[in-house]
């Protein structure tokens, strides 16, 4: 078996040090602590694990804050301690061996990422220039040392699980930087390989609809344009992303309409007609079933907020 080592961990640093403590506190008891986040959770053991076998699924993020585990998957062997990271891909089972204790504990925070979100990541990079660091062959697992760039965001993360609100509305765009601080990593090759041609093409569908939002676009057209059948594109798209093709066009340009009842003087109907909306009601229906309220309540709440946040 061929063994990776690792060097020295360096000196940690404020937000490695706080994200490892905000890890320690989220592990509420020994298992499995579940978080709001179906794809997030916590992991605790006190006891160490002479040997067992696991099977990963899909690309899942390990960060240990206590203790150490030791994995070996191909004829890899790594060993995730604390202020390290381990990301692994695909479908394969490993061999792996806890290292915890009453004093110690093993506990590690675990994520899965889904793989659209690394594809839409991907293609945001290619349209900036920029290349994701190429590795010289693609392992099934990689480990590092955590650094302040990807503690940052996962740090933020943990904390918006404690607030409902913030969970919705932080947490997307806190994996999001995750993704792309892994994606900016030496595990940048894991994440390629955790991607097909059909999610990079369902990513490119959203692009599509989001650009021609006030076209008059079908699912037929939109399938075309990634080359993919109506019936099968339109089962993908809503596995994927939890929303039908149409619904999707319909949420960005309800999107579209918000941005321009906030930014300019435009009336409910004008916003309504923009969005493509032949009916004022049917605007304001869809627009409170998205957002919670009425257009017209939304922006007077919007206008209350800014009017408090200047006397302050």
């Amino acid at each position: 078996m061929q063994s990776t080592t690792h060097a020295l961990v360096p000196p940690a640093q404020p937000d490695v040090d706080a994200c490892l403590q905000a890890v320690r506190n989220l592990a509420k008891g020994e298992g499995v602590t579940l978080t709001p986040l179906p794809k997030v959770w916590v992991v605790k053991f006190s006891q160490s694990a002479p040997y067992y076998r696991g099977r990963n699924t899909g690309t899942s993020l390990a960060i240990a804050a206590s203790g150490a585990k030791a994995i070996s998957v191909e004829n890899n062997c790594l060993v995730n301690d604390e202020s390290r990271f381990l990301v692994l891909h695909g479908e394969r089972p490993y061999d792996a061996v806890v290292h915890g204790s009453e004093d110690v504990p093993y506990i590690a925070l675990k994520l899965q990422l889904p793989p659209e979100l690394v594809a839409k990541t991907l293609i945001e990079f290619a349209e900036t220039g920029y290349s994701p660091p190429k590795t010289e062959m693609m392992l099934p697992a990689f480990c590092d040392v955590l650094t302040p760039n990807l503690a940052t965001p996962l740090l933020r993360l943990i904390r918006a699980l404690d607030d409902p609100a913030d969970c919705l509305m932080l947490a997307p765009s806190c994996l999001s930087e995750i993704c792309y601080r892994l994606l900016r990593s030496e595990a940048a090759g894991i994440l390629r390989a955790s991607i097909t041609s059909e999610d990079v093409k369902l990513v490119r569908a959203m692009r599509f609809i989001e650009e021609g939002a006030n076209s008059r676009l079908t699912v037929a057209d939109i399938a075309a344009k990634v080359a993919m059948s109506p019936s099968h594109f339109a089962h993908r798209f809503r596995s994927c992303f939890g929303v039908s093709p149409m619904r999707y066009r319909a949420q960005v340009r309800l999107e579209q309409a918000r941005l321009l009842l906030l930014n300019t003087a435009a009336t409910v109907s004008r916003a309504a007609e923009e969005a493509g909306y032949a009916s004022d009601a049917h605007f304001s229906r869809d627009f409170k079933e998205l957002f919670g309220i009425p257009p017209r309540a939304y922006v007077q709440n919007m206008q209350a907020l800014l009017s408090q946040a200047n006397k302050l």
